[in-house]
């Protein structure tokens, strides 16, 4: 009997209840009034609110458990299970259009479970798939870095052109679009640092770009900067089809490019928007380089650098830096590092062996930068001149 009043629907669950309650009662008294029986309806009646009386909770407690209280329990189970995302481990009920109500509500919340599964089983392969594309992409730039930095000199290199010399050379992600170049020539030796277009990969594959068009910008016999700088924002142009409106990339680099000649006791330096900082008998300066980029649609084919020489004597300290340094964000104020702040630093530490101010100026820039994330690749290439 109770599993038969638990197939019906809630509505006619409660029109049973009302009818016993409100009609069929009420009905057979009056019969047995009507037939003559009246002290044993009036003894009934008594017999009966008696009873009630007596059982009026658990009889509550009996049609609610029939009318709903156990159908909401089983979906309450069922809503915990789909809380712990176990979504299909409870049986499904039987597929009957004319179910009751509970039984549909707990049939539409089973077929739920299955469709969340479904998707979570796809979701679980996408992301598989998405963490196994990541593996190998972070594996192939990783491999990557190790042929960008064979294309960099090495310590070597530097050392035997800048005995007395440091590097900071930071890429805010494990490729990036800063470089520095040297290149004996002439008499003496080219020295660089280079900032291309963009961080990352397409920066990366702008530092071999431009590495390989400064060589071929070389022409036997100049060893004059801004020339070197001119031919070379050329062959980017060329190289990257940047002609009017409808160039193909707005790509290019900037660039402080020096030629020094020790014999000469002279510097040569030319700048394409990065300047060069001299410090001299414990005072730093900064020289300004040319407002003109190398390659982009807006710098002019035909831009004419300017060479700046700079008197070299014993003690002469110089650096070179991409803006990445001077343009990260930080202190209290959320300001960046700024040009000033470089040339104190480097005032600061005139008396000091240039070997060791890599890791003192990292230090200073990590500290001043904070919690604030890195902005961009970071170069600063300085040296003593003997």
């Amino acid at each position: 009997m109770l599993r038969t009043a638990s197939s019906m629907s809630v509505e006619g669950k409660m029109t049973a209840v009302l009818f016993a309650a409100m009609v069929a009662f009420p009905l057979t008294a009056l019969v047995f009034w009507h037939s003559g029986a009246q002290q044993a309806v009036i003894n009934f009646m008594v017999g009966f609110l008696v009873v009630g009386i007596i059982l009026v909770v658990p009889l509550a407690k009996w049609l609610s458990q029939v009318i709903a209280l156990r159908s909401i329990r089983e979906l309450n189970a069922q809503c915990q299970l789909l809380k712990r995302g176990e979504y299909v481990l409870t049986e499904a009920p039987p597929d009957e259009e004319d179910g009751h109500d509970f039984a549909n509500l707990k049939r539409n919340m089973h077929w739920m479970g299955h469709a969340i599964a479904s998707r979570q089983r796809r979701l679980t392969t996408a992301m598989q798939s998405l963490a196994e594309a990541r593996n190998q992409i972070l594996e192939s730039i990783d491999y990557a870095s190790h042929i960008q930095a064979a294309f960099l000199p090495d310590e070597a290199e530097l050392a035997a052109v800048l005995p007395d010399h440091f590097l900071l050379w930071l890429q805010r992600d494990v490729v990036g679009g800063d470089a520095y170049w040297v290149k004996p020539w002439g008499e003496g030796f080219f020295v660089g640092v280079i900032d291309c277009t963009g961080h990352g990969v397409p920066g990366a594959f702008m530092t071999l770009i431009v590495q390989s068009l400064l060589e071929k910008a070389l022409v036997v016999g100049d060893t004059s900067p801004a020339g070197v700088l001119a031919r070379t924002n050329a062959l980017i142009k060329d190289a990257l089809g940047q002609k009017g409106g409808d160039a193909r990339s707005d790509d290019g680099m900037d660039c402080a490019l020096c030629h020094i000649a020790p014999g000469s006791s002279r510097l040569v330096f030319a700048g394409a928007n990065t300047p060069l900082y001299v410090v001299e008998a414990g005072a730093a300066r900064r020289i300004r380089g040319d407002r003109c980029g190398l390659g982009h649609v807006r710098s002019p084919r035909d831009f004419v650098f300017s060479d700046v020489e700079v008197a070299l004597s014993p003690g002469v300290r110089v650096c070179m830096a991409t803006d990445g340094i001077v343009d990260q964000v930080g202190g209290p104020r959320r300001l960046p590092f700024g040009k000033s702040r470089l040339m104190r630093f480097l005032e600061d530490r005139a008396d000091q062996p240039v070997g060791g101010l890599g890791e003192e100026l990292l230090a200073l820039v990590n500290a001043y930068q904070g919690e604030e994330p890195r902005r961009d690749d970071m170069t600063v290439l300085g040296f003593d001149v003997r």
